[in-house]
């Protein structure tokens, strides 16, 4: 059985926004699950957009009119630095002796093939397997079922949405990718989300504390009004469709909160960052930090993780690299926390992928070294917002280790694969519906 009181460690891993466990539906029968791979999948989104060319492709400054190349990405890619750094940015020491790609496959040319590259579609089609038309201001839950409701529905009734956590700014939409609207699965199936970044530090803390208060001091206040409302409608709160909560996994949850505030108000959090030194924290390391808080504490089975800074390649090129650089420091620091966790290492599959692309022409913007920034296209015709990425890595009793494949004009994989990958992986992969995955499964990244 899963550990039930595992030793809190300070993490950061809460915020202002998080949708408790649920119940799983009474009644309905559970599918037998297939052979497993693994007992955890960490899936990361990696940022928001990244480039082929400066990402897998390790050319650095070459197409900013400048010779220099190399691998910024030192803790995911194998490949020596750039030997000019021309103060774009501060390069940090790799936490990890081998890169993350020596433990698994390297997908370097992977497909978004489909509709708009942006961000909302991009993330709903490596959350669903699906790819979507959706506008980008289309604030909903998406149409095909997430990765978690095919886990929490096809999986052991015992496997509740504290095995699933969903951990990602707050950006519209985002939030609303811890389940869809598909009628056949729903929030019933959903899983846990948090916006880390409302907690740190102390204005999160003295916004929140308020908030954990309430809950605790004036929760028989809330009962009174919900025995008031069951006493006068046909159905109380527990028969009610939709999201519920147990009581023990409420508190367990509210506990957690409590604890990871007090500790990011005191600064004794445990962080992705050289030396545990808040002053280099990203938002997108907060939520790298927040993710092992998470992962430390109720070691949940899936946990999608959103990175997000380098989006500001849309008008500073020299701060994208920089905080892709960051962000590639937190996915090495995750990995060896993992392996260094006694339920986790050595049972754990990383997968880490970029939404999408981002453009092969700059934009007009220039930023204070002269180099231009770039977007990413919704026109179905810009290739390169089309080129992407993927790492898997895991055991190596499990997953094929230090294989590279694909190449331009050739990828190896599409987006659309990661959902049925990971449902493999989990062994629930031939209990979801044929006709609502039409990826298939990285089976070559497997012993």
């Amino acid at each position: 059985m899963k550990r039930r009181d595992f030793i809190k460690k300070a993490a950061l891993s809460s915020g202002a926004y998080i949708t408790a466990p649920y119940i799983l539906p009474t009644g309905r029968l559970f599918a037998n699950t297939g052979t497993r791979k693994a007992n955890h999948v960490v899936f990361v989104l990696f940022a928001g957009g990244i480039r082929h060319q400066e990402s897998v492709g390790k050319q650095f400054l070459a197409n900013q009119g400048a010779p220099t190349e190399g691998n910024i990405l030192n803790n995911m890619l194998s490949g020596a630095a750039p030997n000019n750094f021309t103060n774009i940015y501060d390069p940090w020491s790799p936490i990890l002796s081998q890169p993350l790609t020596n433990f698994g496959t390297l997908y370097q040319e992977l497909s978004y093939s489909q509709g708009p590259a942006a961000h909302y579609n991009g993330h709903t089609v490596a959350m669903t397997g699906n790819y979507t038309e959706t506008g980008l201001n289309l604030i909903e839950n998406p149409e095909f079922p997430t990765i978690f409701e095919y886990y929490r529905k096809h999986s052991d009734p015992n496997y509740s949405a504290m095995n699933a956590w969903w951990i990602s700014e707050n950006l519209n939409p985002y939030y609303t990718l811890n389940y869809s609207r598909h009628p056949l699965y729903g929030s019933a199936y959903g899983a846990n989300y948090l916006h880390p970044q409302t907690i740190f530090g102390n204005e999160g803390y003295d916004q929140l504390s308020s908030l954990t208060t309430y809950h605790q001091d004036e929760l028989a206040q809330i009962n009174s009004i919900k025995q008031l409302l069951d006493n006068n409608f046909d159905k109380n709160a527990d028969q009610l469709p939709g999201i519920k909560n147990t009581v023990d996994d409420r508190e367990r949850i509210k506990s957690f909160i409590q604890n990871t505030m007090e500790s990011a108000a005191n600064g004794t959090l445990e962080v992705a960052s050289p030396g545990n030194n808040y002053n280099l924290l990203t938002g997108d390391l907060t939520t790298i930090s927040a993710a092992w808080g998470v992962l430390d504490e109720f070691t949940p089975e899936i946990t999608v993780i959103n990175t997000f800074n380098s989006d500001v390649c849309h008008d500073n090129f020299s701060n994208y690299l920089r905080l892709m650089h960051r962000a590639d420091y937190g996915v090495g620091w995750l990995w060896n926390k993992i392996q260094s966790h006694p339920e986790l290492a050595d049972d754990t599959i990383m997968i880490c992928m970029p939404e999408h692309g981002r453009n092969a022409i700059p934009n007009n913007i220039v930023d204070a070294n002269g180099l231009r920034a770039y977007d990413h296209s919704i026109d179905p015709m810009d290739t390169n917002s089309r080129r992407s990425f993927a790492i898997i890595a895991g055991p190596s009793g499990v997953c094929t280790q230090g294989q590279v494949l694909g190449s331009q004009g050739n990828p190896a994989a599409d987006a659309i694969d990661v959902v049925p990958t990971i449902a493999d992986i989990l062994g629930f992969k031939e209990e979801i519906p044929d006709y609502l995955l039409q990826g298939r499964v990285w089976t070559e990244a497997f012993i």
